[in-house]
């Protein structure tokens, strides 16, 4: 059963303790990894763009740290996914209605528990739809700007 909520930089990370065998574990919900999923794949993306677009030959040790990052990557995101599936505390679409401590609060409180709430899929798509509100948001501010001025 969840004890308590914690706020993060990022994310929020939910205290479980068994009822039955006095066992604690703190998770990650779905959607802050479904978040840095997207964040991270973004980032690799942008830098393998920049990396291999064909500025010239691709040496080993570009492609070495390339490839550690990567695996780096998925460790980081694929670890809190793994104590998802193997942990029996958790029930499977469940989401945690919990409060924060207020010492633990921050500005970006209530956005990030509105996300969390909505599942790991929700997670994936945020930080699309957040760059795409940026970039639309620069986009009018530069059709003004050419427009009117």
């Amino acid at each position: 059963m969840p004890v308590s909520r914690k706020m993060q930089v990022y994310n929020s990370t939910i205290h479980y303790k068994c009822g039955n065998c006095a066992a604690e574990i703190d998770i990650t919900p779905a959607a802050s990894i479904g978040v840095a999923t997207t964040v991270g794949i973004l980032a690799l993306g942008f830098w393998g763009w920049i990396v291999f677009r064909g500025s010239g030959p691709i040496d080993l040790l570009t492609l070495s740290l390339y490839g550690a990052a990567g695996l780096v990557f998925f460790w980081f995101t694929l670890s809190p996914l793994a104590a998802h599936r193997k942990n029996p505390l958790l029930k499977e679409g469940e989401p945690v209605q919990m409060s924060v401590d207020p010492v633990n609060a921050h500005i970006a409180k209530k956005p990030i528990l509105w996300i969390e709430n909505l599942g790991f899929l929700s997670g994936l798509i945020a930080p699309l739809i957040f760059v795409l509100c940026v970039l639309s948001g620069a986009a009018l501010i530069g059709y003004v700007n050419f427009t009117y001025f």
